[in-house]
Parts: C-alpha cells; sequence; structure tokens
C-alpha cells in the first residue's frame, strides 16, 4: 500500500530537486511508518558506464545534477532531525565509484585516476556528507586493485580525515566475507572482519 516512485534516472530526467525532496519526504513517512528508521538511498554512483545493469538507479552522468539530487533527497530523508518520527536516516551508496566498472558487470574491478575519482566520483558524496548524511555504504568491488572494504585510504584516511564524516560505514550484501572467498586477501572469514574493521568498516550486511 505504500506509494511508488521513479527509479533515480527517471526522477534525474526532471531536473527537479524540489520533487526529490519531497518524494523522499513521502517515502521516509511511510517507511518509518513501517517500523524501519534507516533507507539505502541515495545512490551517488555516477552513471558513467552504458554496460553496467544498475544504470537505472544513479542520477545519470553529470556530477552537479548527481550531487545537487542527492541533497535533496538526503533532506527529504532526514529533515532537520533524523529521530522524527516522519524522518529516517539515509544511507549513501556505494562509495565510492562503484558504477564505473571496467567491464560493466557488477561488484567488478574499477580502475580510475587520483584526479578522476576526487573530482567526479567523491564529488557527490562530499557535499551530502557536508550536509550532515547519516550513514555511507561502501563499494562492493575494487579501485585500482584493492577491495575498497580493506582499504584505510577510502574509508578512514579520505572519508572519515578530509571529508569529516563521522557516521556509520556499511558494507554491501556479504561483502566482508567476500574479502577472504572473492577477493583473496584474507586467509579466512575472521582475518577479513580484522581488516574490514582496522580499514574503516562500522557494520557488517550479511544474509
Amino acid at each position: 500500500g505504500s506509494t511508488l516512485f521513479p527509479q533515480q534516472l527517471g526522477l534525474a530526467a526532471t531536473y527537479n530537486t524540489d520533487l526529490a525532496e519531497q518524494l523522499a519526504a513521502v517515502s521516509a513517512y511511510e517507511t518509518r511508518a513501517s517500523g524501519i528508521p534507516w533507507t539505502f538511498s541515495p545512490v551517488l554512483d555516477l552513471g558513467r558506464q552504458a554496460l553496467w545493469p544498475r544504470l537505472w538507479e544513479t542520477f545519470g552522468e553529470d556530477v552537479h545534477l548527481t550531487t545537487q539530487m542527492g541533497l535533496a533527497m538526503v533532506k527529504g530523508y532526514e529533515g532537520e532531525d533524523i529521530a522524527h518520527p516522519h524522518r529516517v536516516a539515509s544511507c549513501l551508496k556505494h562509495y565510492a565509484g562503484y558504477g564505473f566498472s571496467w567491464t560493466g558487470h557488477d561488484r567488478t574491478p574499477v580502475y580510475l585516476g587520483e584526479r578522476q575519482l576526487r573530482e567526479y566520483h567523491l564529488a557527490p558524496f562530499a557535499a551530502a556528507i557536508k550536509a550532515g548524511a547519516a550513514t555511507i555504504m561502501i563499494n562492493s568491488g575494487e579501485i585500482n586493485g584493492i577491495p575498497v572494504h580493506a582499504s584505510r585510504q577510502m574509508l578512514t584516511d579520505i572519508l572519515r580525515d578530509e571529508m569529516g564524516f563521522e557516521g556509520i560505514a556499511v558494507t554491501d550484501w556479504e561483502d566482508i566475507r567476500y574479502l577472504h572467498t572473492r577477493h583473496r586477501v584474507a586467509d579466512n572469514h575472521k582475518e577479513a572482519v580484522r581488516m574490514a574493521i582496522e580499514a574503516g568498516v562500522d557494520m557488517s550486511m550479511v544474509p
């Protein structure tokens, strides 16, 4: 019985940030009414890889539009106080560069130069963090050969120290375990947990 809204790509086509904020506010009200205080939205990945099967989740290829739409949705979800009974915590996805897959397949390696990473892929996240977004979800893949869930540079040096993020960093689905089973940078699950925590992960989303 909840309200069905367009996917982010359809919303982006309106270029209407007021509409984006209203959509998020209604979604927050209905989500909180169901007893859930948190939403895994908005997606701030740039839609620049046409082969990527999750392109429709993004606001498209433009950094400025993605940033402004993302800010509007964070405001709509969280308002002035996420503890308000009509608001929910937002979650910025997927930090960072997730949608720029080299092959186009989901959850596969990304190769990005430092300038491209910072000027394009980090910019929407930096703006939303400055606006007070409460939580952030981590990129499932690798950037330049390093799994993001094990990257202290990405999760502590840049996210915490440079961007000033003070909220909760949550994994994507099963991604700590994948440090062992898929990325093969950890000898076992216990080692994968240690690596993720030391890198800067706060919370694990697991089956």
